[in-house]
C-alpha cells in the first residue's frame, strides 16, 4: 500500500513498471554523450540513430502511457514520436540547462496528446483503465507491481490533462521543473505548485485503490 506520505519516495519507482516492450533502457548517457550522438545523427549515421532510440524509448513510453488507453496505444505514439525526433534533428537547437530529453518528451507529448483528442481515456465501472495488462503480461512479472501499475494508471487517468501530462513530464521523462516549464511553455514556479498538489492527490488516491474496497486486484 502507498500512503501519500510516502508517494514521493514511490512514484519514481511505480513509473519504472510502466516500462515498454520496445526495447528497454539503455545505460544512461551524459548530455554531452547523447549531443555527440545527434550531431553524428545528423550527418547521417545510423547507429547514432538507433543508439538515441535506444536511450529515450522507455522514457518517451514512461511519458505517454498515462495520456493513452493501452500499452498498444503507448507504443505506437511512442514509435510516431520518436521517429518524428529521428526526421527532425536538424531542426534541434541545443538550450542551456535543458537536455535533449526534453525536446525528445515534448514531441512526444504532442503526439500523445493528438492520440488523445481522438480517443480520451475513460474509466469503466470497477474503477480500471480498458486494457490495461493482466499480472501475466505486465514487464514487472509480479503481482503486486501489477496492483500497483493499474492502480497508477487509474489515478493519472483522474487527474486533469495538464497535470497528467507534468506529472508524466516529471516522473515518467525524468525531467526538472525548468525543463517541463521549457517543454509547456508554464513557469518553473507553476509547474512545482502543480506537481505538488497532484502528488498529494495520487497518493491518496493510489492509496485507496490499493486498500481493500479500491477495486485494484
Amino acid at each position: 500500500m502507498i500512503a501519500a506520505a510516502s508517494m514521493s519516495g514511490a512514484r519514481a519507482a511505480l513509473f519504472t513498471a510502466l516500462s515498454s516492450r520496445l526495447g528497454g533502457d539503455a545505460e544512461p548517457l551524459a548530455e554531452g554523450a547523447i549531443s555527440r550522438l545527434v550531431e553524428q545523427a545528423r550527418a547521417g549515421d545510423v547507429d547514432a540513430r538507433r543508439r538515441l532510440y535506444a536511450q529515450h524509448v522507455d522514457r518517451v513510453f514512461r511519458t505517454v502511457r498515462p495520456m493513452l488507453q493501452s500499452d498498444a496505444d503507448a507504443e505506437d505514439v511512442t514509435q510516431d514520436a520518436l521517429l518524428t525526433v529521428l526526421t527532425s534533428l536538424h531542426r534541434y537547437t541545443p538550450r542551456a540547462d535543458v537536455r535533449f530529453a526534453a525536446w525528445v518528451t515534448a514531441i512526444a507529448v504532442n503526439t500523445a496528446r493528438r492520440r488523445f483528442r481522438r480517443r480520451r481515456p475513460e474509466l469503466t465501472a470497477t474503477g480500471e483503465l480498458p486494457e490495461t495488462a493482466d499480472a501475466a503480461a505486465d514487464p514487472a512479472g509480479d503481482l503486486d507491481r501489477a496492483r500497483q501499475r493499474r492502480a497508477l494508471l487509474v489515478a493519472l487517468a483522474e487527474l486533469p490533462e495538464r497535470e497528467r501530462a507534468i506529472v508524466s513530464l516529471r516522473y515518467g521523462a525524468e525531467l526538472n521543473a525548468s525543463e517541463i516549464a521549457a517543454s509547456l511553455s508554464i513557469e518553473p514556479a507553476a509547474i512545482r505548485k502543480i506537481l505538488e498538489r497532484a502528488r498529494t492527490r495520487l497518493g491518496a488516491r493510489i492509496e485507496a485503490l490499493l486498500g481493500p474496497d479500491g477495486g485494484v486486484s
